[in-house]
C-alpha cells in the first residue's frame, strides 16, 4: 500500500485493559476507510529493560525498538525510550520513532492520556488524539503504591514537568475525549472548549439479554483485580455486608485467578464461598457471565468510560456504580441503575434495593438495554470515529 494511506497509531501494549479495546476499534475502523495501520507503543522497561535507557545506564547505551507481536494484524513496533522511570519521557521523540513516524502519512494516538502523541507532536505533526482519561486520573491511585523516595521524585519533578507536557500536548492535537466526563477534564486542563466524544462501541450481537438466565443475588465486577483504581475492597465489604444482613447474594470477580487469590486473602475461611474468581478467556466467556448478572458493580476511584459496566447494561444488568467519572454519564438513579459515594454501607443499600425490588430491577434492565443501544452501539461510535478521522486527514 502506498506511503499516503499509512497511519501510524501511537498507543500502549495490548496487555489488558479498555485501550487495546479502543485500539481495535481505531485499527477495524481505518481499515474500512482504506487505510493501512502501523502500530507503536512504548514498551514498559518492566518487560525489555534492554530496549530503553534509564539514569544509570547513560552514556552505556541508546534506546532501541523491534518489531513486536503484531496486535491486531498490523505492523507493530515496539519502542524503547530515554529515562523510563520519569513517566513523560516515554514517549520521546527517539531516532526509531522519527523513522516510523515519516514513514507514515497519517498520525493518531490512541490511549489512556494524552502522552501517546508526544512523539507525534514532536515530529511536527498535529495528530487526532483520541484519550479515554487525564494524566492525573490514569494514575493517581497507582502512585499511592508508590515507596516514601519515589513519592518525593514524583511530587517534586515528574508532576509539574509531566502536568506541563499534558496541557502543551493537548493545545497541539485534535482531541477526542472517550466520554463526556473526559471531555470536561481535559477542556480543564487545556483551557479547551467542545472536545468532542467517542465512546467505545459494546458489541449488541454479543453482549444481548437473556432474563431467563438471570440469577437473583448473583453480583458481578470485571476488571484488573491488582489494579488500586478499580478499588475492589469496597465491592468485597459491601457483598459482607449484604450476607450479614441476611441477604442472599454472591460475587463473580472477572479478573483472573491469580490477583483474585490476593484480593481475597484477608477473608475469613467461611466467606470465600460468597466470591468466585474467574480470569478472562475471551469475551463469549464474560458475556456468558454478564447474562446470569443480577447486579453489576463499578466500585472504582476513577473510570474514563468504564466499558464492562456498558456491556453489563447491553446485557440487561443495572448498574450499582461509585462517582468515578465515565459511568455517571449513563447510570441514571432509578433508571440504569444507582450512583453511591465510597462508602459500603451505601453501596450495600443500593444493591440490595435492586436485588429485593424485581419489578424495579426488570425496568432498570430494560432502560440499561435501550440507553447502549441508543448512544454506544458499533453504529454509533463508527460514525463519531469516521467523522473525525475524515475532519483530520481531509
Amino acid at each position: 500500500m502506498s506511503l499516503r494511506k499509512r497511519v501510524l497509531v501511537s498507543t500502549i501494549a495490548a496487555r489488558s485493559g479498555g485501550v487495546p479495546v479502543m485500539t481495535g476499534f481505531a485499527v477495524e475502523t481505518l481499515r474500512a476507510m482504506g487505510f493501512e495501520p502501523v502500530i507503536a507503543y512504548y514498551e514498559p522497561y518492566s518487560q525489555s529493560p534492554k530496549l530503553s535507557v534509564p539514569t544509570l545506564a547513560l552514556g552505556r547505551r541508546r534506546p532501541g525498538a523491534v518489531l513486536g507481536e503484531p496486535m491486531f494484524g498490523c505492523e507493530t513496533h515496539a519502542m524503547g525510550a530515554w529515562l523510563p522511570e520519569f513517566e513523560f519521557t516515554t514517549y520521546g521523540l527517539t531516532p526509531q520513532w522519527r523513522a516510523l513516524i515519516e514513514s507514515c502519512a497519517h498520525h493518531i494516538a490512541v490511549s489512556g492520556n494524552v502522552l501517546a502523541a508526544r512523539p507525534l507532536v514532536l515530529a511536527g505533526k498535529k495528530p487526532l488524539a483520541w484519550i479515554a482519561t487525564d494524566w492525573h486520573g490514569d494514575r493517581v491511585n497507582r502512585v499511592q503504591t508508590f515507596g516514601v523516595p519515589r513519592r518525593v521524585i514524583d511530587r517534586c519533578l515528574v508532576d509539574p514537568l509531566t502536568s506541563r507536557v499534558e496541557r502543551d500536548l493537548l493545545r497541539k492535537v485534535y482531541p477526542l475525549a472517550l466520554s463526556r466526563h473526559t471531555a470536561t477534564q481535559l477542556e480543564s486542563i487545556g483551557g479547551l472548549r467542545d472536545i468532542p466524544i467517542c465512546p467505545t462501541p459494546i458489541d449488541t450481537d454479543l453482549f444481548k439479554p437473556a432474563p431467563d438466565l438471570v440469577q437473583p443475588g448473583h453480583i458481578v465486577f470485571s476488571g484488573r483485580l491488582d489494579d488500586p483504581r478499580k478499588n475492589v475492597a469496597l465491592l468485597i465489604e459491601s457483598v459482607l455486608r449484604l450476607r450479614a444482613s441476611g441477604l442472599s447474594v454472591r460475587a463473580t470477580l472477572l479478573g483472573g485467578h491469580a490477583d483474585g487469590v490476593a484480593a481475597l486473602s484477608g477473608l475469613r475461611a467461611q466467606d470465600h464461598a460468597m466470591f468466585t474468581t474467574l480470569a478472562y478467556a475471551d469475551k463469549h466467556r464474560v458475556a456468558e457471565v454478564l447474562r446470569t448478572c443480577d447486579v453489576f458493580v463499578v466500585p472504582s476511584h476513577q473510570e474514563g468510560l468504564c466499558i464492562s459496566a456498558l456491556e453489563a447494561m447491553a446485557s440487561g444488568a443495572p448498574v450499582v456504580s461509585t462517582r468515578c467519572g465515565g459511568p455517571e454519564e449513563y447510570v441514571i438513579p432509578g433508571e440504569t441503575g444507582q450512583l453511591v459515594g465510597f462508602s459500603a454501607a451505601e453501596m450495600a443499600t443500593a444493591i440490595e434495593a435492586i436485588v429485593s425490588r424485581r419489578a424495579q430491577r426488570t425496568a432498570m434492565s430494560q432502560h440499561a438495554i435501550n440507553t447502549v443501544a441508543k448512544g454506544y452501539s458499533f453504529s454509533v461510535a463508527r460514525q463519531r470515529l469516521v467523522a473525525a478521522i475524515s475532519s483530520k486527514f481531509g
